[in-house]
């Protein structure tokens, strides 16, 4: 009974903070949308898709701060025309993601509400790769070793919550240039994400 009195007292807190929407905790997973913009007018990337998963605490009752830590795969996809031929390369990055979200519920009856949120995120590539890895020395991008291991970005968005689940649909603006080179090449990565998220507590 003495050790079992610690889980529901554990268990009544997050009950009443849960009923007075203060705090909230759980997973996510999204569908992400991105493309990498560069400022060379010869190098054009296309639209990809990727996904994320990871998980968010929401603090707050009318305004409200959202902490998340997300797994990110990213591929973009660089086409650059030399004479009649074109020059392809793959860029996939793996990264963990920290947006710190700043949020205003609109609608707040408890069960259901709208939202309003953005805020900065902080990108980690714990991992890089190109293919093909070598494009000659006409390709800007020579290695993985030219692209940045930490990034910064700005999320903006809306989110609608009903019972425990919560939606937000967001879009992500690079503010910081992923290539490591020279300045003569900029690149910033632009993602429109849809997550959904499960509060469990």
């Amino acid at each position: 009974m003495k050790k079992l009195a610690p889980v529901l007292c554990l268990c009544l807190i997050s009950f009443l903070v849960q009923g007075q929407g203060m705090f909230s905790i759980g997973p996510k997973i999204g569908y992400n949308s991105n493309t990498l913009s560069t400022d060379f007018d010869s190098i054009k990337a296309s639209i990809n898709n990727s996904f994320q998963i990871g998980a968010f605490v929401r603090i707050g009752k009318k305004f409200y701060v959202q902490p998340e830590v997300n797994y990110q795969m990213v591929t973009s996809t660089l086409d650059k025309s030399l004479g009649t031929s074109i020059l392809q390369q793959d860029i996939t990055v793996k990264t963990i993601k920290v947006p710190l979200i700043i949020g205003v519920k609109l609608i707040n009856p408890g069960r259901f509400n709208l939202r309003l949120l953005a805020g900065p995120a902080v990108s980690f590539l714990i991992d890089k790769e190109m293919n093909p890895s070598d494009m000659g020395d006409m390709w800007p991008i020579q290695s993985v070793d030219d692209l940045k291991n930490s990034v910064w970005s700005a999320q903006m968005g809306a989110g609608v919550d009903v019972l425990f689940l919560t939606l937000d649909v967001r879009y992500e603006i690079g503010l910081e240039n992923i290539y490591a080179g020279s300045d003569d090449l900029s690149m910033k990565n632009n993602i429109f994400n849809v997550s959904l998220g499960i509060k469990i507590l």
